[in-house]
């Protein structure tokens, strides 16, 4: 009897306990389908899969457009949630503490490669396992000005 006892109260522990989430928009994100590579710029992860949640993730960025263009440490995070993708939210207070965290301030020439970390515990979050993405925006230096975004998508198990 004292076994079937436990063994409820254990179910019913398991059953009350809530899942670790990550805090995401509800809406799914515009940008459903983003390649790593577009318009000559692209975005490579140095490694695509983590244990945990990262501190860090290195990145490699390239330019071979054919143009110079602006960037910044800015990146933002996506999760996959039921096939689609949604934009993963924090506090605003990050760009107090970090005033270069920005899409501009920076420039990569056409023909050049640059690397990046961006830092996941510098936003205050923990990801929990799921697949994610990367996602970064560029912007032109010159006419037509315009805004390109790539993403690298990677895993945490």
């Amino acid at each position: 009897m004292k076994r079937i006892v436990f063994m409820v109260f254990a179910l019913l522990l398991v059953a009350c306990t809530k899942e670790p989430t990550v805090p995401i928009l509800p809406d799914p994100a515009p940008g459903q389908v983003m390649p790593s590579s577009e318009e000559g710029l692209s975005l490579e992860l140095v490694e695509d899969t983590f244990e945990k949640s990262p501190v860090t993730i290195r990145t490699i960025i390239r330019n071979d457009s054919g143009q110079t263009y602006r960037l910044g440490e800015f990146y933002h995070i996506e999760m996959k949630i039921d096939g689609q993708w949604h934009v993963v939210t924090y506090s605003d207070a990050v760009f107090l503490k970090n005033p270069s965290f920005r899409d501009f301030g920076n420039t990569l020439k056409d023909g050049e490669t640059g690397e990046q970390t961006f830092s996941v515990e510098t936003l205050g979050i923990t990801l929990i396992q799921g697949d994610y993405r990367l996602v970064k925006t560029f912007l032109s230096s010159g006419e037509p000005y315009h805004e390109v975004s790539v993403a690298a998508p990677f895993f945490v198990e």
